[in-house]
């Protein structure tokens, strides 16, 4: 480009001393050096613009010598965005799991509290049933043996299982002396039953 200017520049001021030859000689001064005859001019000026035309790269004026740099740079652009959109939805997803994940510990922490609540209950009722269990027992204890065997008799087989258990053994057999055999069977068979569960 550089040289295009200056091949130009010789150009106009080649064409201005053209045009003060032509002056001259119209004048008729004769004091003009030769040098700037019209033949030895004319010979500067092709030896000055044949090389210059030459090597003269002309470039179109819309071409970017930083296209390249300018395109990488977009591209990069555009992936750090997607790259930060991807974080800000990862991030926004770490909060939902971490929000997640304290509900839940929350509800592992009240389903704990209930089932200490639950447990401690149970073990209250499981209390107090005995407790009535075996109050029952000394009722049916306390009755005559052919009396307390008629009782039982009537009753379901699981309790009267229970209430058998929570008895003497004396007055338990007197008792039993009293029960018809499908009945005392059945109520071994329960006994039997549940002591096995409880080894479990």
């Amino acid at each position: 480009m550089k040289r295009f200017i200056v091949s130009c520049q010789i150009v106009i001021v080649a064409f201005f001393v053209v045009k003060i030859l032509f002056l001259t000689e119209a004048l008729q001064i004769e004091s003009i050096p030769p040098v700037f005859l019209l033949g030895h001019f004319g010979q500067a000026i092709a030896q000055t613009t044949k090389p210059a035309a030459a090597t003269i790269n002309v470039k179109d004026v819309m071409d970017d010598p930083l296209k390249k740099e300018r395109d990488l740079f977009a591209s990069l652009q555009k992936k750090q965005k997607d790259l930060d959109m991807r974080e800000s939805s990862l991030k926004a997803e770490e909060q939902k799991s971490l929000a997640l994940k304290k509900e839940i510990m929350e509800k592992i922490d009240t389903l704990k509290s209930l089932e200490t609540q639950l447990s401690s209950k149970l073990d209250m009722d499981k209390t107090n049933e005995t407790k009535r269990l075996q109050d029952l027992a000394k009722v049916y204890e306390a009755a005559p043996p052919q009396k307390a065997a008629a009782m039982v008799e009537q009753l379901e087989v699981r309790t009267a299982a229970r209430i058998t258990i929570n008895m003497k053994r004396e007055r338990a057999g007197l008792i039993w002396g009293y029960l018809t055999p499908q009945k005392a069977v059945a109520i071994t068979n329960e006994i039997t039953r549940t002591a096995r569960l409880a080894a479990e």
